[in-house]
């Protein structure tokens, strides 16, 4: 699982390398929202939590396509039994956009593609202490990190130089959460952003 992290990240790193210099329309910016998280195995319900990061729009000239790399603070889990687990991670997507429309102002997009994630905390309900008070700690038996596949659509809608965007989507996770037991991250969330040009863009 490490060396397939490593590899992943150089990957990454070097698509955005050669994306950053071969692409002229850049734009950079912040989002934020909400999940709806759960683990696929066990009687886990959803847990809400909040997702928030930043991300870059690399576009294709005289093209549909885009490639949008993004960094997450992503609150995961579910509840069980009454009780919250909370398991955050610093997530990594890289997303392949297609617009389906270019006219006018509103673009309406698909888009799909892997992500990663390191795993920050990892707290339950029901214990005693903890970070959240109340909680025990239970990043000893978690995994540190997950990885899967996220897909959706969404809107981006130009205003000015800015570029408001919303956007749906569900977090197909395939690894195991926990390090005794079957259960992958299933999150669906809906996100709302704004991005400027960069400095280089036209």
């Amino acid at each position: 699982m490490k060396r397939l992290t490593i590899l992943f990240v150089t990957l990454t790193l070097t698509l955005l390398a050669g994306t950053a210099t071969a692409q002229d329309a850049v734009k950079t910016g912040a989002k934020g929202g909400l999940n709806f998280a759960t683990i696929s195995s066990g009687d886990f319900d959803t847990r809400t939590g909040f997702v928030i990061g930043g991300f870059a729009k690399f576009g294709i000239p005289d093209s549909p396509l885009s490639i949008q790399p993004e960094a997450l603070y992503s609150q995961q889990g579910g509840e069980q039994d009454g009780n919250q687990v909370r398991v955050d991670y610093l997530q990594v997507p890289v997303l392949f956009k297609f617009a389906m429309s270019q006219a006018g102002t509103i673009e309406p997009n698909l888009f799909a593609g892997p992500y990663a994630g390191y795993r920050l905390i990892a707290q339950q309900d029901g214990g005693t202490g903890g970070l959240f008070g109340g909680s025990s700690n239970i990043e000893n038996q978690t995994e540190d990190v997950d990885y899967g596949f996220a897909f959706g659509g969404g809107l981006d809608i130009e205003v000015g130089d800015s570029i408001f965007t919303m956007d749906a989507r569900y977090n197909l996770g395939m690894a195991d959460v926990f390090t005794d037991q079957s259960g992958k991250n299933r999150v669906f969330s809906i996100t709302f952003g704004i991005s400027l040009p960069s400095g280089g863009a036209n």
